[in-house]
């Protein structure tokens, strides 16, 4: 009988090592989701726990736990989780500690109720005596090209016929100028269709973002995922990004509003450069706030009282720094009023944790992921901008605009963050053909993708109701066209020929 109760006991013990029981982590899952999303949006139906390991990094004295899970959550009423400024996607993910393609279910265009959301999450608890307490959520098939609209059956053999008519009626006796004007034009379409059918064959270079990192992650998502024509390119970021598309070695880039807008007028970072005059929005995809992170236990309240610390305000040459030093001086510190660290946001996300650094600043999509990574080793807070600060970089520049950083963002956050934010907006120049254009946006704002499954939260936000909001610079006229013609009711748009077959 004794030897019955010790193998009984030991079974307890090997039970509770693994960290919390089913029960209790499925209490713990549906407080985030209420706390992140309040009670009215989903209902945890399932959650199945899927093993569990030992967290490798936890300090050497802490017994911690990395719990795997399945989840599915049922919608209660109709929501569109790409919506800016509220409770969407990114409270979502950092609930369930869902990592890059952990989630399905999320559609572009909105949800309805009873449509059910899966997940592979995870969390992480650490040992307390006998307890296991919560620590964090650890964590283009190418559009076919349009037909010649020539009314015959000739298509192609009737457009160069027609150029002929009009070459051969043209006066012998035209001035050298006027026979240059028709050279031109010649050349033009014959390099247009040389380039055009090059792409069609070898894919749209894109400038994207650094490895790992969320335009990389965003353009893989619109493209790569999607068995597309696009080819990411792995780039430092935003600024160089704008570099290679006005050097004509890429015909899409992603870059930041601000900095967008800086290279369209020939200022900041691009100042000497010139205007890039050409450069056009095909469309805004997400919003990237302004993070400024401090740990903890800081006392520091306000970017104000950042006043002689250490700052990490980005990499040179990287669109966040530019965005950094701009809220430095809205908030009335220039680079002498602090020492200035120059790091990109994971070596300063670690700097701020050996306690090199104290404060790190960064722009980007929520939820950032090194971010929810570092949250499972120190606790961070989000110094909020003030309102008199926002008011001034959204009244003087127009890349930027207020956001808020919602509650339950990110795990622990428990209030609304006053911040700017800029948008993610993907570029071109003259690049792309009109028709290129309008058939790439029509394939990315048509309703029903789930960017989320493709690898990317941020691509989870892109939505035709916000593809406008936050564009900085000239939008292209193709680009504006497909989505006026996409935002008509069905029963509004010209279904154009109807076939006979």
């Amino acid at each position: 009988m004794r030897s019955i109760f010790a193998c009984l006991f030991l079974i307890f013990l090997s039970a509770c090592s693994l960290g919390p029981d089913t029960d209790a982590l499925r209490t713990d899952i549906e407080q985030r989701l209420e706390f992140a999303l309040s009670k009215d949006v989903v209902e945890l139906v399932s959650l199945e726990r899927r093993g569990s390991q030992k967290d490798t990094r936890a300090p050497a004295a802490e017994d911690q736990r990395i719990i795997y899970f399945d989840a599915a959550l049922k919608l209660k009423r109709d929501i569109d989780f790409s919506a800016w400024n509220a409770p969407g996607v990114a409270g979502l993910v950092s609930s369930l500690g869902a990592g890059p393609k952990g989630m399905s279910g999320i559609t572009s265009g909105g949800n309805k109720a009873g449509d059910v959301i899966t997940a592979h999450g995870t969390a992480l608890y650490r040992r307390d005596g006998q307890r296991w307490v919560t620590v964090a959520p650890a964590g283009y098939q190418p559009p076919v090209a349009p037909g010649f609209a020539t009314g015959s059956a000739e298509g192609i053999g009737a457009i160069l016929a027609a150029l002929r008519k009009v070459v051969d009626a043209f006066p012998r006796d035209s001035s050298p100028a006027q026979h240059a004007a028709i050279q031109e034009e010649l050349a033009t379409a014959q390099d247009n269709i040389q380039a055009r059918l090059v792409r069609l064959a070898n894919g749209y270079a894109i400038a994207a973002g650094a490895e790992h990192g969320q335009y990389l992650r965003v353009a893989k998502a619109l493209f790569t995922e999607r068995n597309s024509r696009g080819v990411p390119l792995i780039t430092r970021g935003g600024e160089e990004n704008l570099q290679l598309l006005r050097s004509g070695k890429v015909s899409l880039a992603l870059a930041q509003g601000d900095a967008a807008l800086d290279a369209y007028e020939g200022t900041g970072a691009f100042e000497g450069q010139g205007p890039h005059s050409v450069l056009r929005a095909i469309a805004s995809l997400y919003p990237e706030p302004v993070h400024v992170l401090v740990r903890g236990d800081d006392t520091r309240a306000s970017i104000a009282d950042l006043r002689s610390s250490r700052v990490a305000i980005g990499e040179i040459g990287s669109a966040s720094r530019t965005t950094a030093l701009r809220v430095l001086e809205a908030h009335g510190l220039t680079l002498d009023d602090i020492s200035a660290q120059e790091l990109g946001l994971g070596a300063a996300l670690l700097a701020l944790q050996r306690n090199e650094v104290d404060a790190v600043f960064q722009v980007i999509g929520t939820p950032a992921d090194s971010i929810r990574a570092s949250l499972t080793s120190m606790p961070l807070r989000l110094l909020p901008l003030s309102t008199e600060a926002v008011s001034k970089l959204a009244d003087e520049k127009r890349g930027y605009f207020p956001y808020v950083i919602t509650k339950g963002t990110y795990p622990g956050q428990e209030h609304d963050i006053q911040t700017i934010g800029t948008a993610a907006l993907l570029l071109t120049d003259a690049t792309l053909s009109d028709a290129e254009v309008g058939a790439l946006t029509r394939d990315i704002f048509e309703q029903g993708h789930d960017y989320s499954v493709l690898g990317s939260a941020q691509a989870a936000q892109i939505s035709l109701a916000t593809s406008r909001q936050g564009v900085s610079v000239p939008m292209h006229g193709a680009a504006i066209e497909a989505l006026d013609r996409m935002s008509l009711p069905a029963s509004v748009v010209d279904p154009g020929p109807t076939s006979t077959k």
